[in-house]
């Protein structure tokens, strides 16, 4: 069967947001009088949900309570700044969505909204799935299979593109074929280092 959709993860993938999830959580830590994080935080911090990142930097039931108070009231935009889109994303994106449907699996919650707003990529997106819109976030596979019933393709008509190794578990039990981009580390059926790379392996 041939290639009919492909599904991006948002964070390491479509932007280089490693330092705006950096000051975005340190902005939380301080808020409740902690430290900022450590690069093995950072490093978590990057490919999971804001709930489970919460959890796993603040121990304190009080202070992690705090920190969910304090996450209502941040105005995420401050942290756009941070964020660097993909050199020709929006060409890849553009040239994709002529032929195949485009979806996104993303571990983001609120803000995937706004932040593909801004940066002008919402409309190239035929389904974003947020962790807000699944009961089990990655590495389980529920965000692909919704987008396989919402697209009505197979798992091999579909493929998915990711940095994290949450990203390639979950295509893994999910049976999708996994393209791992910028991270060489991880067990992948391709790999990509920038976006003109990508387009190949897909058009190919």
């Amino acid at each position: 069967m041939g290639l009919k959709a492909v599904i991006f993860d948002c964070d390491g993938v479509l932007f280089d947001s490693r330092e705006a999830n950096r000051a975005y959580y340190n902005a939380l830590l301080e808020a409740v009088g902690l430290p900022p994080m450590t690069e093995d935080q950072v490093r978590f911090a990057h490919c999971h949900t804001v709930f489970e990142v919460i959890n796993y930097l603040i121990l304190d039931p009080v202070l992690r309570e705090k920190a969910y108070q304090v996450r209502k009231n941040i105005d995420y935009h401050r942290f756009l700044t941070y964020i660097k889109p993909e050199p020709y994303v929006k060409e890849v994106l553009a040239d994709f969505k002529k032929q195949f449907k485009v979806g996104m699996a993303t571990s983001r919650t609120n803000t995937i909204q706004r932040l593909l707003q801004t940066y002008g990529l919402l409309s190239y997106f035929d389904l974003v799935v947020s962790a807000m819109d699944v009961k089990h976030a990655k590495p389980h596979p529920e965000s692909l299979f919704k987008i396989m019933t919402s697209f009505s393709v197979t798992s091999r008509e579909m493929i998915y593109i990711g940095d994290a190794e949450v990203d390639a578990e979950m295509a893994k039990k999910a049976g999708v074929p996994f393209i791992a981009y910028k991270n060489p580390d991880l067990p992948a059926d391709f790999y990509a280092e920038n976006f003109l790379q990508l387009a190949e392996i897909i058009k190919g």
